[in-house]
């Protein structure tokens, strides 16, 4: 468990039993009866116990936005207009305290030495940013206007950087108010309950406080680090990255529902029919479970006329879950790129490799690409299929990587979903690498200060 993780478990056990009890005794009121009390009750603006109703805090997962203009002959019109607006009064961020929660971003490779960086709850220390952006923008410098520096972070030059990259997004992490629901905020302020009891409450229910991080739809994207020792959860239209110039998507995954159909005739149909497709349509089939190899030698004539997307339909309608992944690029064999695996029913599958040896089911032709590159499964643990970098005792070399951008937001150019990271999370922009450390501190800054509402 890292440091961060341990000091999040200690402010947990901090909680008194009657406290549990008084949070669980105001869950079990519900909040339907105070329905009539909450039209009455205002929220006061300047109350900073109380954020402002703003969904797009709220709900940060959603915000998915599709547009910034770019400009450079190789890049697609969107909408950044947003980050170059310049500001009126200069950043003053020049000392930072250890002591206080801050974001340490070391740069690890692609430079002579490692260069850090130090975020705390008013930006980045030292930054030369000189536009509103509150967020912490990556990219190369910016040279369109000379007197806009919208980058917090710039990288050395390198024509596959776009000017703006991506941000993190910090502002939770290091949020000046408590992030509540103002149906609970309301609640609290007309329940009688001690100050005490109330901030305890309040902490239980609020919004955590996260970091996260997002393409602003770069040319060649923004990779995040698959670990060894932690499953990484696949989903469709995921994209990865592994070696100098190869990568996977994740074209169908489905997971396993004892609910839906047992495998019957059609399923071995399907199945069959998707080995035996000509290229480059052939799907090369991996099993753990020799049962579940089609025996059948001729499918169904009523598969055959199927349209690919129409085949990928019906698997979904049973049990056994499947993945399929397309490989592309240095090193994959044309005749294997699309590669289907099939899980079992009661048990994980065994690990499927990845790599340049030639013991591995999906063998890959680079020199970039370790022996053991990374490896997939179905696990029953996790009721998904799951992704691990290297062996169970060994890094990749290079790295597995996937992408902020699913494989549709990077054909379009668009910005990633936000995705949130923890202690110790790299992040890759082209062959730069950065590694995120969250720090919580020993001391709480401006921002963390109780509002005296809670200590009336």
């Amino acid at each position: 468990m890292s440091n961060f993780d341990e000091e999040n478990q200690e402010n947990l056990n901090e909680l008194e039993l009657p406290i549990n009890r008084q949070i669980l005794s105001f869950l079990q009121l519900g909040i339907e009866q105070f329905n009539l009390i909450l039209d009455n009750i205002p929220l006061i603006r300047n109350d900073t116990f109380f954020e402002e109703e703003d969904n797009s805090r709220l709900f940060p997962l959603t915000r998915l936005q599709l547009g910034r203009d770019r400009l450079s002959p190789r890049e697609q019109a969107q909408n950044i207009q947003k980050y170059l607006q310049k500001r009126t009064i200069p950043i003053q961020n020049y000392k930072f305290d250890p002591r206080h929660p801050h974001i340490k971003v070391t740069q690890l490779r692609n430079i002579n030495k490692n260069h850090q960086y130090f975020i705390n709850e008013f930006g980045l220390i030292d930054s030369q940013k000189n536009t509103n952006s509150i967020d912490i923008l990556i990219g190369r410098q910016y040279r369109q206007n000379k007197d806009i520096i919208p980058n917090d972070i710039i990288l050395p030059e390198d024509r596959v950087i776009s000017r703006l990259h991506c941000k993190i997004v910090c502002n939770d992490y290091f949020r000046k108010d408590q992030i509540l629901d103002p149906q609970y905020a309301k609640i609290l302020k007309v329940i009688n309950l001690p100050s005490s009891i109330k901030f305890r409450i309040s902490q239980f229910l609020e919004q955590p406080k996260i970091v996260q991080i997002q393409d602003l739809g770069s040319i060649c994207g923004t990779y995040l680090r698959i670990f060894r020792q932690k499953p990484f959860l696949l989903n469709q239209d995921q994209k990865f990255s592994i070696g100098s110039d190869t990568c996977f998507n994740i074209i169908f995954n489905h997971r396993l529902n004892l609910k839906l159909k047992q495998i019957d005739e059609q399923w071995y149909s399907i199945i069959k029919h998707l080995s035996t497709l000509k290229q480059p349509q052939k799907h090369e089939v991996h099993v753990s479970d020799d049962q579940l190899f089609p025996s059948i030698e001729e499918p169904l004539e009523s598969i055959k006329n199927l349209q690919i997307d129409e085949l990928y339909k019906k698997l979904s309608e049973y049990q056994i879950p499947i993945l399929i992944v397309k490989f592309l690029g240095q090193g994959v064999f044309f005749n294997r790129s699309i590669n289907l695996f099939l899980g079992s029913i009661q048990t994980d599958t065994m690990d499927f490799f990845v790599g340049r040896g030639g013991e591995n089911d999906i063998k890959i032709n680079s020199n970039t690409i370790s022996r053991k590159q990374c490896r997939i499964k179905y696990s029953q643990k996790f009721s998904a299929w799951i992704i691990n970098d290297g062996l169970f005792d060994r890094d990749s070399a290079n790295g597995t990587w996937i992408s902020l951008q699913t494989a549709e937001q990077s054909e379009q150019k668009i910005e990633s979903n936000l995705i949130e990271i923890h202690h110790n999370d790299e992040i890759k922009i082209s062959d730069f690498i950065l590694k995120l450390e969250l720090f919580k501190g020993t001391k709480e800054g401006i921002g963390h200060i109780i509002n005296k509402f809670l200590h009336d």
